[in-house]
């Protein structure tokens, strides 16, 4: 059996091997921390935390949306949780073993754990999370979240097998993720009117585009947490309305703010504000199963336009760095040798002429809810017509993008979190077939066998030079445009204790306390 806190028992898996995708993404990340209370926590209160949108949907499984992954972090528990470090911890399971060299993994879970609606968590809600996520029809985001499943079985109320399809060392990492909330088994048809979990907080009411309340869940299984009464999301866009609530007291924490909002809260009066170097970036997605983006001589042209140093200096204001074109931050120990992609119009003219186009007419779509890609469009628009590229950008509302955008137009910009495992941020974003996959289609010969390999290879420095191997094909060929890694921005006012800026995007709540 493997304790959490003592991983040398993993049967074949090192410890090192099973947390390399986490500490090697995390290697290169730069933590900032506010100071850490001076006083002994305080009980009571209602936090309220702005996003720039409001949850697209209650279902954990489902959401997409930033902040309705947050409720879900606050309602929901998962099977582990993760250190700053990446390593993973006791969450709902207390502990998990390998067997047949990582095929297989026995998770023991908690007992003496409620669900808000009064049943007892078991292993039977785990299993039916999974297998909801799981059907072969399902559209869910959380399908993949778990890993490369092929079944999954209960071996007791307090045991569960995963059976999966390939060893796969990231486990215990990747059931940490927050599409991987457990849900209720007799609760899963009211995910989306009243969703009931494990978590520290009890949804109370959920008004539409507006706002979202949670209450402290009095039968908590973690002893003395949460210390809040409650939380209130609430979704204001612009950055000026942003300044004056937090300003005046009337939210807590801003959260995924726009630039300017940051840079503007600096010197506040009772604000703190933070800038914290996560992986997180933004995207120009060029979808390699849709024309014009089926030849991959146009995804290369398009990497070729786009001027990234302009778009760190004026989209992110110095809050970032020069991305290229894979979804690791510099300074991964698993990044190979890359030539850094630069404005060259030339050269994007000439494979545009090799790709048979003369004049090309395209719409980029994109979000002013998901600052700054609207400027990364104009900037990409205004190079693009000197090539014979004439864009049209089409800025639409968040809901609209995630219903009639997102993996239905052949170019849109997106955003998206740095994740803690190779698992995620290779394997479901470029092998097709996956979740996360929006092309669908291999961007590279010889792409999906490297990332099936990837999450099979047990041995680290094997496991890295595999890794090396797909970027260079998702270098040259991926569908994603990555022109910059962002900082994760944010700002909270001096009464909000126990604080840390989060690594991906979801703030843990049960240690916050108000002074």
């Amino acid at each position: 059996m493997t304790d959490l806190n003592d991983a040398s028992g993993l049967a074949g898996i090192s410890r090192r091997a099973a947390l390399a995708g986490a500490v090697g993404l995390a290697g290169s990340l730069a933590a900032t921390r506010f100071a850490p209370a001076t006083t002994l926590p305080k009980s009571g209160g209602v936090l309220r935390i702005a996003f720039p949108s409001t949850p697209d949907s209650l279902d954990p499984q489902k959401t997409v949306a930033a902040a309705g992954n947050q409720i879900s972090s606050l309602i929901f528990d998962n099977l582990t949780k993760l250190d700053e470090n990446n390593v993973a911890l006791p969450m709902l399971a207390t502990s998990w073993t390998p067997e047949k060299g990582g095929i297989e993994w026995v998770f023991e879970l908690r007992k003496d754990v409620t669900f808000h609606h009064g049943t007892a968590f078991t292993s039977a809600d785990v299993v039916a999370t999974i297998k909801r996520a799981y059907t072969a029809d399902s559209v869910l985001r959380a399908k993949g979240a778990f890993g490369p499943i092929k079944d999954v079985a209960t071996e007791g109320p307090d045991k569960v097998r995963f059976i999966l399809t390939q060893p796969f060392a990231e486990l215990p990492v990747v059931v940490a993720g927050r599409w991987a909330r457990i849900v209720a088994a007799d609760a899963i048809d009211k995910l989306e009117t009243a969703p009931s979990g494990t978590g520290p907080f009890k949804l109370k009411e959920f008004r539409a585009g507006a706002s979202v309340t949670v209450v402290k869940n009095d039968k908590y299984w973690m002893p003395g947490q949460p210390y809040l009464d409650g939380v209130e999301l609430v979704g204001i866009k612009e950055s000026i309305a942003q300044q004056a609530a937090i300003r005046g007291g009337n939210v807590d924490i801003l959260t995924q703010i726009p630039i300017d909002t940051f840079l503007s809260l600096r010197n506040a009066g009772g604000v703190k504000v933070f800038s914290k170097v996560t992986g997180q970036y933004q995207v120009m997605m060029t979808q390699s199963n849709m024309k014009p983006f089926d030849n991959p001589l146009v995804r290369q042209a398009f990497r070729h336009i786009v001027d990234r140093n302009l778009l760190v200096a004026s989209a992110l204001l110095g809050q970032g760095t020069v991305g290229n074109d894979v979804p690791l931050p510099p300074g991964s120990p698993y990044l190979p040798q890359l030539a850094q992609y630069k404005q060259d119009l030339p050269k994007a003219r000439e494979l545009l002429t090799k790709a048979g186009i003369d004049k090309l007419d395209i719409e980029l779509w994109t979000s002013s809810e998901r600052q700054p890609t609207p400027k990364m469009a104009l900037a990409f628009k205004e190079a693009a017509a000197k090539v014979g590229v004439n864009v049209t950008i089409i800025d639409v509302p968040y809901t609209e993008y995630v219903s009639n955008v997102s993996r239905k137009k052949p170019f849109y910009t997106t955003q998206w979190s740095a994740y803690p495992t190779f698992y995620e941020r290779l394997y479901l974003m470029y092998r097709s077939g996956q979740g996360w996959k929006y092309g669908v289609v291999e961007d590279a010969p010889g792409l999906d066998a490297l990332l099936d390999q990837m999450i099979s290879e047990l041995d680290e420095e094997k496991r890295k030079a595999i890794i090396k191997q797909a970027l260079v094909k998702i270098h040259d060929s991926g569908e994603r445009i990555i022109p910059y890694m962002m900082n994760y921005v944010g700002a909270a006012r001096n009464r909000v204790q126990a604080y840390t800026p989060p690594n991906y995007d979801v703030i843990d709540f049960r240690g916050v306390w108000l002074a």
